[in-house]
This record gives structure tokens, C-alpha cells and sequence, in this order.
């Protein structure tokens, strides 16, 4: 009898394990206790000031020790964890999630997860930890094509395109009827050099759905590509030189919408370019190779909005180089939380953007705008300082803070109030 008794048990406790989890006490603490955290963070005008990274964690890393099953919590520590460059700890958090969703979830959850965090790291420059989940995610999927068009991406960025070429084609050997399969391939296939084989490519994927906007961009690449030999690749192309007598006679047509897009299509183009100059950049550790690039966009986005009445193209070094402390004064004014890190952050984006578009003879200037930018450091720094002091110094009243910015920035303590 001893025996049957423990064997119910044991199968009761299955029960539970399975696919009663989310009924316990611990875990709806655990959900109330998240939900608390996150509309903390959301609105912090009824709850305060917003909690730090850290105070996030440990608010996370409480709420695991009562549920250490509560696999939203795990996640978003691993996320956390992962952004801030501790790349076993974060995994590890992301492990014990997919475990849980494993022992009390479903299959559909659990791929859905897969493919989340998958994007997550992608977003992050960990595309090799990408590949990782994906393979095994492979395992459990039975849409087997789509993982490898995943994978073809990751390999992409790791700049092994012969590899990517592989995994694709093999998305393509189990499926030929998904259109963003072909367009994928004539992308690798542009990256790689293979003019004709791209377009093959490309007119498969337009045949399937004429009206992909992914596709229609890869196809005007190639056209691009075919009418000027010495781009020889998709990279030479995004760095091909603007077409001014194009520009110059949409400004006389008074069509700035188009010259507007074109651009845009320019500005667009030089990014991704960096993007792969950087991934390939031994240098940095991924961490810092995603903080490069996500700062680089925030910078030129932003000298992007204050330059007023013009279009601001990411390869005018001398704009760049002339209104450079103008510049800074009025990103120090905008960004409530700066810091020397994020100023020094921006000091090597715009150093690494504009020294790979000098190497690649885009630009010329490139030791001008360098020596500037040097030359202004101490006395911007200097100004972050005492308007940080300034900004969080209650004894003033607004009034105060804003005659002493003016003071302090000139002209460009203004800009705040426009």
C-alpha cells in the first residue's frame, strides 16, 4: 500500500508540474509582483521616479526566489543581463526560462520563444548565440525552412556569406513557394558579388508576390549594380556616390518629397554599410559593437532634427564639423540623464562612422572634424558638468535654470524652449 501511495503522489505531482503551475499561490504572487514592477517603470509620475537596470534585477531576481518557475521574470533578466555585456549570466537566465516553458508550457510556446529570443539577440549584434537557439530550435520545429532563413541572416552578419548562401538554399530545397525566401537569397547573392543568380532570385520572389517591398528594394540595388560595373558587391553600392545632377533637378522642380526619400535611401545606405564594416571590427566586444551602432543612429538622427529648413545628409562631415559644439551643447540640453559614458560614446561613434566613410573615400576631412571634436572635448565636458549640477539643483526655479543654460550654452540654450 506504502508503495501505490507514493506512485499517486508522484502522479499528482506530475499533474502539477505540468500544467497546473500557473494555479499555485507562488506564481500568481509572481505575476501580480511583475505586473507591479513593469507599470512602475511605465508610469512613473504615480510611483516615482523610474527604477534603475539594476533596481530591475533585483526586483526580477526576487520574485524568481518565492517562483523560480516564473520564466517572464527569468527572461527579462536575461535580457537585462545579456544588454548590459555579461554574456553567460544573461544565457543562463534565458536557459532557465526556455526549461520552464519546456517542463509547464506548450510546444507552441515554447517554439514562439525560441524565434522572441532569437530576434532579441539579433538586435543585440549575438548573432552567434542566435545560432546556438536556432539549432535548437531545428530540433522541435517542423517548419524547418524558416529556421534556416533565419539562420541565413545570422551567418550574414557574421560575415560568412558563403555559409549563408548553404543554409538558404536549403530553406529554398523545402520550400519554393515563400516569396521572402527568393528575395533573401538574391540579397545574399547581391552580397556576395553574384549579379546574375541574385536577379534569378529576385524575379522568383516578384513572381510569387509582385508588391514586396523588401524585394522591390533589392531589385532596384541590382539594377544599380548592373549599370555601374565597379560595384561589384551590395556593400560597393550602399557606398556608391549620391547623384547630384539627380538631386540638383528635383530641387529645381520643387519635388522635395522625392529628393527628401533619395535622401533617406543615401543616409540608409551608409548606415548599413557601418553596420558591417563594424561587425567586422575586432576591436570592440559585441556589447560595445551594439552600443557603437545604436549611438551612431541616435546621433545623426538627432543632428538630423536640429538642422532647421534642410535635409541632413549623414556623409556632410563639414555641417558635422562646423556646428559641432553647437552640436553637443544641444544634446546635453536633450539628454536628461548623459552621462561622461554616453558623452564618450558618442565621441567614438562618430569618430568609427566618419573614419570608415574617410577610408572608404566617401568623405574628405575626416582629421579636421577629428581634431575639433578633440579640441572641444574638455570645455563641452566641462559644461556637462555644471548643467548637470544645474538640472538636478531643486534650490532653482525654472525660471533660474533657464537663464543660467542660456548663460552657459549661449544661442543654443534657446533650442529647449523652441
Amino acid at each position: 500500500m506504502k508503495g501505490k501511495e507514493n506512485n499517486k503522489t508522484e502522479k499528482k505531482k506530475r499533474r502539477v508540474e505540468k500544467g497546473n503551475i500557473k494555479s499555485t499561490d507562488a506564481w500568481r504572487k509572481a505575476e501580480w509582483d511583475y505586473a507591479d514592477i513593469l507599470s512602475r517603470n511605465m508610469m512613473p509620475s504615480l510611483f516615482g521616479n523610474p527604477l534603475t537596470e539594476q533596481d530591475m534585477i533585483e526586483w526580477f531576481n526576487d520574485i524568481i526566489k518565492d517562483c523560480p518557475e516564473f520564466y517572464p521574470a527569468l527572461f527579462d533578466i536575461g535580457g537585462r543581463i545579456l544588454k548590459e555585456g555579461n554574456e553567460k549570466l544573461g544565457k543562463k537566465y534565458l536557459d532557465e526560462g526556455l526549461q520552464s516553458i519546456e517542463k509547464y508550457g506548450n510546444k507552441e510556446d515554447l517554439i514562439t520563444t525560441y524565434y522572441d529570443i532569437c530576434e532579441f539577440l539579433e538586435k543585440q549584434f549575438q548573432f552567434e548565440m542566435a545560432i546556438e537557439y536556432y539549432a535548437r530550435l531545428e530540433k522541435i520545429e517542423k517548419n524547418k525552412a524558416k529556421v534556416y532563413d533565419c539562420l541565413g541572416y545570422c551567418y550574414v552578419y557574421l560575415d560568412d556569406f558563403d555559409k549563408a548562401f548553404q543554409i538558404q538554399k536549403k530553406a529554398l530545397e523545402l520550400c519554393d513557394t515563400n516569396n521572402k525566401y527568393f528575395s533573401n537569397m538574391g540579397w545574399i547573392e547581391l552580397l556576395r558579388g553574384n549579379i546574375d543568380n541574385a536577379k534569378k532570385m529576385l524575379d522568383r520572389s516578384l513572381k510569387l508576390d509582385p508588391h514586396d517591398e523588401f524585394t522591390q528594394g533589392n531589385m532596384k540595388m541590382l539594377t544599380i549594380m548592373q549599370k555601374n560595373k565597379d560595384l561589384k558587391n551590395w556593400e560597393k553600392a550602399l557606398l556608391r556616390k549620391k547623384d547630384y545632377e539627380y538631386l540638383d533637378r528635383l530641387e529645381d522642380e520643387d519635388d522635395m518629397d522625392e529628393y527628401q526619400k533619395q535622401i533617406i535611401i543615401d543616409n540608409y545606405g551608409k548606415l548599413d554599410a557601418f553596420k558591417f564594416d563594424l561587425l567586422r571590427n575586432s576591436k570592440y566586444t559585441q556589447r560595445k559593437k551594439y552600443d557603437i551602432w545604436f549611438t551612431t543612429g541616435y546621433i545623426l538622427d538627432f543632428i538630423e532634427k536640429i538642422c532647421d529648413d534642410t535635409y541632413f545628409s549623414y556623409d556632410d562631415i563639414d555641417t558635422v564639423e562646423f556646428e559641432f559644439k553647437s552640436i553637443m551643447h544641444r544634446f546635453i540640453i536633450k539628454t536628461g540623464d548623459i552621462d561622461e559614458e554616453i558623452f564618450n560614446d558618442v565621441y567614438t561613434s562618430l569618430f568609427e562612422f566618419y573614419g570608415f566613410l574617410s577610408k572608404h573615400k566617401v568623405i574628405s576631412g575626416y582629421k579636421s572634424l577629428k581634431d575639433e571634436m578633440l579640441g572641444s572635448k574638455e570645455g563641452l565636458l566641462d559644461k556637462m558638468e555644471q548643467y548637470d549640477e544645474i538640472r538636478h539643483n531643486d534650490e532653482y526655479t525654472r525660471e533660474e535654470k533657464e537663464e543660467l543654460r542660456e548663460k552657459l550654452f549661449g544661442s543654443d540654450g534657446f533650442w529647449q524652449r523652441l
